[in-house]
């Protein structure tokens, strides 16, 4: 599956001479309008320039270790969420915030990142990927994504931006620069922009700025698309039996069809049910009887079992695969520095170890010492007759130092138990949106 790209980068430049307007065209989902914010987009005028051309092909072994990364990711949401609740992540969006982060991140900062987020994708190969993975998406014709990031910098005059990192995150993320108060407008400015980048979706990240918070890296993704195959009047059931984690039992409205390909992903078997076009696909995967969704994974992020791989290699069978799924709406937000942690990333959070001098300086052009004070991430998805609605936003605080870190019978899959579910890349099998429902 190698693909070759080629990665425009924005020629150096000196963000102060950037341009300074206020206010910008946002894509909402239905056009663009304009919103006036209190924050500077010191990038708003600025046009990439293209100083190099390198091809790049994408290895396989990259995207498999994203796939597994995925999964541990998730794992680690589970495991802090704690069981029996409905829980979605966006890997891709965390590793997108944390894919420009590493532009300005060394030492051991950078390679915990790299190990933990990308399960080993060195800076070199999640860039290129990133860019790969924004292009693919918004190039297609048949559904809607939208992928926007941005840097948002405490205009206090204590720091100023490595000129160097902001090239990267442009060139590879096209990331704006917003200098801002770090005040409650720029609360609403933050807010404001991950709204229209997910279609309204995801109407708040932010509650309010740390004190000492110096700079957001904020990624947003948007999904937006309608099944292949439409749902027709006789294949919704409703008032079907959904029996939740706990015993319990609710009443929903169950979508019937007959799909072609199928996964067996470790103790689980699961469908692909695509949207128009066919370059992506809702999975829909139901664990043994017996196993939970938090045990299902655990075994998953456990034994290497590849997500992405299983996907890309569905297979047919050779009589009718019956599916049955609930419609269902989730919302989700979780705080990963903990997670995060415990999974290995110590010194990105520790004020005295981290290294993220390539991101910023202090404006005498001393060290900043800048280290990760929060990760919030907030998801939410519909999945309905029409399709399927998902977004996720990720942001990434960082503090200053000295501040404490915060012929067989037919298949059947009747989702009427606690599942996992993805919207997934067909040609990389990677999953956007990986999530699991517990109770309805």
């Amino acid at each position: 599956m190698k693909k070759k790209i080629v990665a425009g980068l924005l020629a150096m430049m000196m963000l102060t001479g950037c341009g300074a307007g206020a206010s910008g065209n946002i894509n909402n989902g239905s056009g663009t309008r304009s919103r006036d914010y209190s924050s500077t987009n010191v990038c708003e005028n600025v046009e990439p320039m293209e100083i190099s051309v390198e091809n790049i092909e994408i290895e396989d072994e990259w995207i498999n270790s994203l796939s597994n990364s995925s999964v541990k990711l998730f794992e680690g949401v589970l495991e802090a969420g704690g069981e029996g609740n409905n829980i979605m992540i966006s890997p891709t969006s965390i590793m997108m915030a944390f894919g420009m982060t590493e532009n300005g991140a060394g030492g051991q900062t950078l390679s915990e990142i790299e190990n933990v987020i990308g399960g080993g994708v060195r800076l070199e190969q999640m860039n290129p990927l990133m860019y790969s993975l924004a292009e693919r998406f918004e190039s297609s014709e048949d559904v809607k994504w939208n992928v926007a990031n941005s840097i948002w910098f405490n205009d206090n005059g204590e720091f100023e931006i490595i000129p160097e990192f902001a090239k990267a995150a442009k060139g590879y993320y096209d990331a704006d620069v917003w200098m801002a108060a770090f005040n409650e407008e720029t609360v609403n400015d933050i807010n404001a922009w991950a709204s229209d980048q997910t279609y309204g979706m995801i109407n708040e990240i932010l509650q309010g700025i740390d004190d000492e918070a110096r700079m957001y890296l904020i990624n947003a993704i948007a999904f937006e698309g309608e099944w292949m195959n439409e749902y027709e009047d006789n294949d919704i059931i409703e008032n079907y039996e959904f029996r939740n984690y706990d015993g319990s039992v609710s009443k929903v409205t169950m979508l019937y069809s007959l799909e072609d390909r199928y996964v067996e992903l470790g103790n689980g078997v699961g469908f692909i049910r695509p949207y128009k076009g066919g370059e992506y696909s809702f999975v829909g995967i139901l664990p043994e009887e017996g196993t939970s969704v938090e045990e299902y994974i655990r075994l998953l992020a456990s034994d290497g079992t590849d997500f992405a791989e299983a996907v890309r290699n569905a297979r047919g069978y050779s009589s009718d695969i019956i599916v049955r799924m609930p419609e269902f709406t989730n919302e989700y937000e979780v705080e990963m520095s903990q997670i995060l942690m415990d999974m290995g990333m110590q010194a990105p959070f520790d004020y005295s170890a981290a290294d993220f001098n390539g991101i910023m300086r202090a404006a005498d052009g001393s060290e900043s010492n800048a280290f990760i004070n929060a990760v919030l991430h907030k998801t939410f998805i519909e999945v309905n007759r029409e399709g399927t609605r998902a977004a996720a936003v990720t942001a990434i605080e960082l503090d200053c130092a000295g501040c404490e870190p915060i012929s067989e019978p037919p298949m059947i899959i009747t989702l009427d138990r606690p599942f996992v579910y993805a919207v997934v890349d067909n040609a990389t099998g990677l999953p956007v949106f990986l999530g699991c429902v517990n109770s309805l």
